[in-house]
């Protein structure tokens, strides 16, 4: 353990509710004692950046994050087993209820009879330290360990927003719990580990398989990396709140996170397709956080046919990208059906469009996808949906179906369609006739007493009398001859169907195109 009066850099420190890291130890000119130069983690608690009447002792990485304090400030330290006592060990003192406050409760409750049942035993379990499975010291001043040896079935520990800053201490207290799974150190700061320390470290950290590290400052994927060189059995890594920005394209990473299943990068700012798809090495990862890192595209492959898969996120199943501005949702579930093993997304509705359209889109996207958003896919609503998706995109189709080229584009451009298509067939039924309708039919008129056969086409909404005048100029027959008897011939049923009306037109006797008018 620090003692207060042996402060170092990088140690960690807490006054009131504000923490802080050492930056400096020493004297100030034109002052008495010593100084301590703190950078907060919350910059409102500083008053400058570490430089003081234009002598600068230290820098921080805010503006103004930094001030200079004396030690007696500081609220004193602990050992991490001075507060699981001082927080679970239970008197006998502590179990005895104030006679006055039972009497009190008892008359608020009209309860004469009102006790508290079950508190020894409770009490009981928690003095005893051996029963202990998940404790939490958060908030506590803790920065050493101290003896931790009556802790045998320990799984969880939560020691975020304590003063631990040495990867050193964070070892000795994993190994003298050789039971701990899970490990939260959230909201605390760390000096980065000497190369000579990482395989000392690692025998230490075997057995951990869970380690939280949310807002811990971490700057960088490379950084993280080397950290978990000490961790070689880590299967979840939770990160949120860092400022993690690019996943460079290392090997190293692949083997130092090569167990890697739960992947927490909420709230950092991996936003461009590379890195994204540099994660896609990590061998073993099963679910990937994205939350909120201001993505706006993905893009695994531009080479993947429509009927194959990426070799990147081999055993990826579940993905949140919800609070990304994504800009085209359709080409990102695209991109997600070219992963083998995905089953489940999280990402937000696209507010141009309904609700029904978002989940049609996804549903009807990625091939082996079985929930939306926590919701299950039903059979119904993956037919529902590929349907929906094989009308919206049957006019594409269509443009580009007699150019082998711009439809091997299309369809990877739309990976579902083709599959689709095996299924529902041709979408042509479901587009509008584009044929130009006319207005004229051609008829074949027939003088049955000279036998004279003539084509003329007319309208269809040509009424019988304009026809009959027209028979008489085409026919060239006598004027007198304008009252002609008109008939429809039927050649499948070999009938002949009187066209008496004058008034109406031909549509109104169903007359089509080619039909024959007989006059006499």
């Amino acid at each position: 353990m620090i003692l207060q009066n042996h402060l170092e850099r990088g140690v960690r420190v807490k006054v009131g509710q504000f923490f802080g890291t050492v930056r400096y130890v020493g004297e100030v000119p034109n002052t008495e004692g010593e100084w301590i130069g703190i950078e907060w983690d919350d910059p409102v608690r500083g008053k400058h950046s570490g430089t003081i009447n234009g002598v600068q002792y230290f820098q921080t990485r805010a503006p103004n994050a930094g001030s200079m304090i004396r030690s007696e400030k500081l609220t004193k330290f602990q050992t991490l087993q001075q507060a699981i006592t001082e927080k679970y060990i239970v008197t006998e003192d502590t179990l005895q209820l104030d006679s006055e406050m039972i009497q009190a409760v008892q008359k608020q409750l009209h309860a004469s009879l009102f006790e508290i049942v079950g508190m020894e035993k409770i009490g009981g379990k928690q003095s005893n330290l051996q029963h202990l499975v998940d404790v939490s010291v958060r908030y506590c001043p803790v920065n050493a360990a101290g003896d931790l040896s009556s802790l045998v079935n320990l799984e969880m520990l939560d020691v975020s927003s304590t003063l631990l800053w040495n990867w050193s201490v964070v070892g000795n207290i994993a190994e003298q719990i050789p039971t701990l799974r899970e490990l939260n150190l959230s909201n605390n700061r760390f000096v980065d580990p000497y190369e000579e320390q990482i395989s000392v470290l690692a025998q230490k950290f075997a057995n951990i398989r869970t380690i939280i590290l949310k807002n811990c400052s971490i700057s960088s994927w490379t950084e993280l990396v080397r950290l978990a060189r000490m961790w070689p059995g880590i299967e979840n890594l939770l990160l949120e709140q860092n400022d993690i920005r690019y996943i460079e394209d290392e090997a190293p990473y692949i083997v130092a996170l090569s167990r890697l299943k739960h992947l927490d990068l909420q709230a950092n700012a991996v936003r461009d397709p590379d890195s994204i798809r540099n994660l896609g090495r990590l061998p073993a990862l099963e679910e990937l956080v994205l939350t909120g890192n201001g993505i706006r595209e993905l893009t695994f492959s531009e080479d993947c046919p429509h009927n194959e898969k990426v070799d990147l996120f081999r055993n990826l199943r579940t993905i949140y990208l919800r609070d990304n501005p994504l800009q085209d949702q359709c080409h990102v579930f695209n991109e997600l059906d070219k992963l083998a093993q995905l089953e489940h997304v999280m990402v937000d509705p696209d507010p141009s469009v309904s609700y029904e359209e978002t989940v049609a889109r996804i549903v009807g996207s990625i091939t082996g996808l079985r929930m939306f958003n926590r919701s299950t896919i039903s059979e119904k609503l993956r037919r529902d949906s590929e349907c929906d998706m094989w009308k919206l995109y049957a006019h594409q189709w269509v443009e580009v179906r007699n150019d082998a080229q711009q439809l091997k584009a299309f369809f990877k451009s739309h990976r579902m369609y083709p599959r689709v298509m095996e299924r529902l067939g041709s979408p042509e039924q479901f587009l509008p006739d584009t044929r130009k309708v006319s207005n004229m039919i051609r008829l074949q008129l027939l003088n049955e007493l000279t036998g004279e056969l003539r084509e003329k086409k007319v309208p269809k909404r040509i009424i019988l009398h304009t026809l009959q005048n027209l028979i008489v100029k085409l026919f060239g027959l006598p004027e007198g001859n304008s009252a002609l008897r008109l008939y429809l011939l039927d050649r499948k049923r070999k009938v002949r169907i009187p066209l008496e009306n004058h008034g109406r037109s031909l549509d109104f006797y169903s007359v089509e195109d080619n039909d024959t008018i007989v006059f006499e």
